[in-house]
């Protein structure tokens, strides 16, 4: 075999092959349902120092038993894929590309995966372990369905060419990332996803919290920890703002309190390093010195910073919020929240209050923002409906 780092200028083959067929099956074929699975079981062998909390959880999402409830769901008889999906992945949540590739097969296609070249240990390690099992003689078929290749995004002659060949067209990034994308043609035929810059927010219920005993408030803040310093809240889904609902003053200062110690406890083994404390001090002082509205600033170390707003805006989608920052404000009346939905709000996680109160909200307000509603936990869970789309009807076509 040729050297994987020397078969094409400028690219590196991380995983799969070059050429790709582009003969559509239909989603949710076995043979794809096995080799995801398999790679489930790949991810969920590897030694535990090897495994972050970002591997373990794809390898749980890919599991056959999952795959077979989103068949459930998502499954159609009279369907086939488009051909070969080009997906063009995130530098700022590693492991994307691996959610969007797996997407992308289980609907029916053939992937060619453009990763960033600042990918980190995660992504070269998930690389190997899918080369690893398309070297497998059971699943050699698949590597004329995988393409997972490396190169930097000034590259754009690259991309202008695999656009070109490609039946369907998944773009994940920021907004300057997606105008980019989409001044490179597509074939008239191909179809286009973009996924642009989006934001999360949270409302939590000041007597839900203090009704909790310690060990519940323990897992309460370890389930917000995963929603957030997981992804260095990099994830569209992560939440930046807390909205509290309407209590008395000092009921909402001591739900606030406990609520944050708490998260601080579960921060601590957060891997916070000096450029992440020294970008996030910057950006506390950025927004500070934007006039922004604050009333007070709390700090726990470095890992927590609390920024507690007079009044919430549709700008505080624009802060930017990582390593442990958030933005609180404590409602005067509960539907004050609606205030901050913009149509880059994606989700809204809760704590302490009816889901189908916010859906009814959402809905009667006519809100344009928020397109998930989740429980605090859960803002990461991938699910084949992302940003209102249905991802496998996206992503194949249905013959009638």
């Amino acid at each position: 075999m040729r050297d994987n780092k020397k078969e094409m200028a400028g690219i590196t083959r991380l995983a799969g092959g070059y050429e790709l067929e582009n003969d559509p099956v239909k989603p949710f074929d076995p043979a794809t349902l096995d080799f995801l699975s398999s790679l489930s079981s790949e991810i969920r062998a590897l030694p535990r120092q090897e495994a972050s909390e970002e591997m373990k959880a794809l390898g749980f999402w890919l599991r056959r038993a999952h795959l077979l409830e989103l068949h459930d769901t998502y499954g159609r008889k009279n369907a086939l894929g488009l051909g070969i999906a080009f997906h063009i992945a995130p530098a700022n949540v590693p492991l994307m590309f691996a959610y969007s590739c797996a997407i992308g097969l289980l609907a029916g296609n053939a992937c060619r995966v453009r990763v960033s070249g600042r990918r980190n240990a995660d992504c070269e390690r998930l690389c190997g372990l899918i080369e690893k099992l398309l070297s497998k003689e059971r699943f050699t078929f698949m590597r004329r369905r995988i393409s997972i290749l490396g190169y930097d995004r000034e590259r754009v002659d690259l991309t202008r060419q695999f656009s070109s060949e490609c039946d369907a067209r998944i773009v994940w990034g920021g907004d300057q990332t997606v105008e980019e994308i989409r001044k490179i043609p597509l074939r008239p035929t191909a179809a286009e996803l973009a996924f642009p810059d989006r934001t999360a927010l949270c409302i939590l219920n000041p007597a839900a919290v203090l009704a909790l005993s310690d060990e519940e408030l323990k897992n309460l803040c370890i389930r917000f920890y995963n929603d957030t310093y997981g992804m260095d809240q990099n994830a569209c889904s992560c939440p930046r703002l807390i909205c509290w609902q309407a209590a008395e003053e000092n009921e909402g200062k001591r739900a606030s309190d406990r609520f944050w110690d708490a998260v601080a406890e579960a921060s601590k083994r957060y891997a916070l390093s000096e450029i992440k404390v020294s970008q996030k001090y910057g950006a506390l002082w950025e927004c500070a010195g934007l006039d922004a509205g604050i009333r007070q600033v709390r700090r726990w170390s470095n890992r927590l910073y609390v920024l507690e707003l007079c009044a919430v805006s549709e700008g505080f989608s624009e802060s930017r919020m990582q390593f442990g920052s958030f933005l609180e404000y404590h409602m005067k009346e509960n539907n004050e929240w609606i205030g901050a939905v913009s149509e880059k709000v994606q989700t809204l996680t809760f704590f302490g209050v009816e889901r189908d109160t916010l859906l009814h909200t959402v809905q009667e307000k006519r809100l344009r923002g928020i397109f998930r509603i989740v429980p605090v936990g859960q803002a990461l869970v991938m699910d084949l409906t992302w940003d209102g789309k249905d991802l496998i009807g996206c992503l194949s076509r249905t013959i009638g």
